[in-house]
């Protein structure tokens, strides 16, 4: 049981309770522990599609980090909330008059690359530790704002004071800061209602499994569900090598190869076997990065 299963996250439990949930059905189905990780978290109210990595795959989590990610999010205009979602206590209110187009074009001009501030309530670290410990605390964190980039957002629905909207962004965007950005400017503030991740790179919702339905289903339905490591970075390009280069590979040897890929790739053998992920320099040079044979 080597690769990744992808599973819609329902509201209402933390991400590491779903891994956990997760390992103790597989437990029992095998009778022996089995490593289960995940690729990056979703909020405690926050729906939607988690990479969840098993056996061997869970050596590679930090390649599945860092992919562009899409989300499906309602807001609300009107009132802040001290965590910018539903989970918070309202902090500050105000009437809220603008009218449908204006609200439409300011959601639109976030479709660009700027600094966005975390909320105080993330995981983010500031000086050791993380700033909703702080915050909880009654310590506004001192966060500093990261380059995002919002590939495209589309608006689903504007039901004042309720807006839904669907966002493609870059890794490491927060939605519940978005949101309520989109309320500052609109005069009035805003939190996060609902938040639902919909695709991270090339997997979608469409492709996952309820945690119910995963928590029902035997080991060999649960076997079919596991993408292969081989097939579980389609974003990595591959490489395959001539004979006896594999056996140089697996023994973490340095040789140079005929490619004119570089960075990180997935290495054959010519019989078609995933050796691992490599690293080729400028010079062509081959480095074994993660060797699973």
């Amino acid at each position: 049981m080597d690769g990744i299963l992808l599973v819609d996250k329902p509201s209402g439990i933390t991400s590491n309770y779903l891994v956990q949930k997760v390992k103790k059905h597989f437990q029992s189905l095998i009778g022996k522990t089995v490593k289960v990780g995940h690729t990056g978290t979703l909020d405690f109210f926050a729906t939607g599609l988690m990479v969840l990595t098993i056996g061997k795959a869970t050596r590679f989590t930090e390649y599945f980090q860092g992919l562009d990610k899409e989300y499906v999010a309602k807001g609300y205009l009107g009132k802040i909330t001290d965590t910018y979602d539903i989970q918070g206590e309202v902090v500050e209110e105000k009437d809220c008059n603008i009218g449908k187009e204006k609200l439409k074009n300011i959601i639109l001009s976030f479709k660009k690359e700027y600094l966005q501030y975390p909320p105080p309530y993330s995981a983010k670290r500031v000086n050791g530790k993380r700033a909703y410990q702080l915050a909880k605390k009654g310590i506004t964190p001192n966060l500093k704002p990261k380059k995002v980039k919002i590939y495209d957002i589309q608006i689903i629905n504007i039901d004042l004071p309720i807006f839904e909207i669907k966002i493609f962004c870059s890794s490491g965007t927060y939605i519940r800061s978005l949101i309520k950005e989109i309320g500052d400017l609109a005069g009035c503030g805003a939190y996060t209602v609902a938040l639902k991740r919909t695709k991270i790179d090339s997997f979608s919702i469409d492709m996952a499994v309820s945690l119910d339905e995963l928590l029902e289903k035997d080991l060999e339905a649960i076997k079919r569900l596991i993408i292969p490591l081989d097939k579980s970075l389609p974003f990595i390009p591959q490489i395959t090598l001539d004979e006896g280069f594999d056996k140089r590979f697996i023994t973490g040897q340095r040789f140079k190869i005929p490619f004119d890929t570089f960075g990180i790739v997935k290495v054959f053998s010519k019989d078609g076997k995933f050796l691992g992920l490599g690293k080729v320099n400028e010079e062509k040079l081959l480095k074994p990065e993660k060797v699973i044979v």
